[in-house]
């Protein structure tokens, strides 16, 4: 496997996009050309952009370049809106200032966490996005233009109150150094897909690092390094976020859910599972479940009297 090339679906004309996403899932290293902006609305998320390892908080917002290879870590009951646009959005502006200085420039040397931002200038950034994200959802007449005009008014509250990254102006990456990154990635994907591929039996740190040809020790660097947590905190967080699928869509015996979600036991499985959330799988299942089958009835009985009332109504 390799890192990939995502193609956002944008429109050519109007090459920008927003979406919602939850956290269930694990995706794999890629990038694109366009630039993205992660606002995290709901929990907490685990990220790495090229070889560095990030966790957002509720609230907080993150700028990815176009080009900078990044991948989502499951991270359970979070939310986040994304962003996705081309700079040919911008096109009517070729420069800003009579220095020439270009918009590329503009979002490679701002600071991209908004922690590192004051909080005038992230409480606007926020502002924007819920309405850029809202106008885009509603799509009522002119919705367009005011997206555009939104996203412009983003480009200012960068380019006069979000400060530049302290790193800035620093040589762009050689051709080695970028490989490095790109391998890295490659090596995380490649360990991810081994994971999930075999989550449900047996895996020790010793049988991954022979797996990649790394010794134990380098392998357990690695991976720290990249992620920000070690393999086995990361193997049973992968595990404990199957066993909650399991839980909220399936009615199974415990022991089932244990063996499915790969954990040796149901007594290792309910202590994993009640140090991390607090409460016992059942307990989980039984609220988490019972009020989801609820909510489904009450929507399929709302259809039902729909339909009724419409059938009645053309009778």
């Amino acid at each position: 496997m390799s890192i990939y090339l995502e193609l956002p679906d944008v429109d050519k004309h109007f090459p920008f996009r927003s979406l919602i996403c939850g956290g269930d899932e694990l995706c794999y290293p890629h990038w694109h050309k366009e630039i993205e902006i992660i606002y995290v609305t709901k929990g907490r998320l685990n990220l790495g952009i090229n070889d560095t390892p990030i966790r957002m908080e509720q609230g907080e917002v993150q700028f990815i370049n176009g080009g900078d290879v990044h991948y989502f870590l499951a991270s359970p009951e979070s939310e986040r809106v994304v962003i996705q646009f081309d700079l040919n959005l911008f096109q009517e502006v070729a420069a800003l200032g009579s220095s020439g200085y270009s918009l590329r420039d503009l979002f490679t040397e701002m600071e991209h966490s908004s922690p590192s931002w004051p909080e005038a200038a992230t409480a606007k950034v926020i502002s924007l996005i819920e309405s850029i994200y809202e106008e885009d959802t509603q799509r009522r007449e002119g919705y367009a233009y005011l997206i555009k005009a939104r996203m412009f008014e983003l480009l200012t509250v960068i380019l006069r109150e979000i400060p530049k990254n302290r790193t800035q102006r620093q040589p762009k990456f050689s051709e080695d150094t970028l490989t490095q990154s790109r391998e890295t990635m490659e090596r995380l994907e490649r360990i991810f897909a081994y994971v999930e591929l075999h989550y449900q039996k047996s895996i020790s740190l010793n049988e991954v690092a022979r797996y990649m040809g790394f010794s134990p020790y380098y392998f357990t660097k690695l991976f720290k390094r990249n992620t920000g947590m070690t393999f086995v905190a990361f193997l049973n967080e992968y595990r404990l976020n199957k066993a909650k699928w399991i839980l909220l869509n399936e009615d199974l015996p415990m022991s089932a859910v244990a063996e499915a979600a790969g954990f040796g036991s149901v007594k290792t499985f309910h202590h994993f599972f009640k140090e991390a959330t607090g409460i016992s799988p059942l307990k989980y299942h039984k609220t988490i479940f019972r009020n989801n089958t609820a909510r489904m009835q009450e929507e399929s009985a709302g259809a039902d009297l729909y339909d009724r009332d419409i059938k009645t109504s053309g009778g």
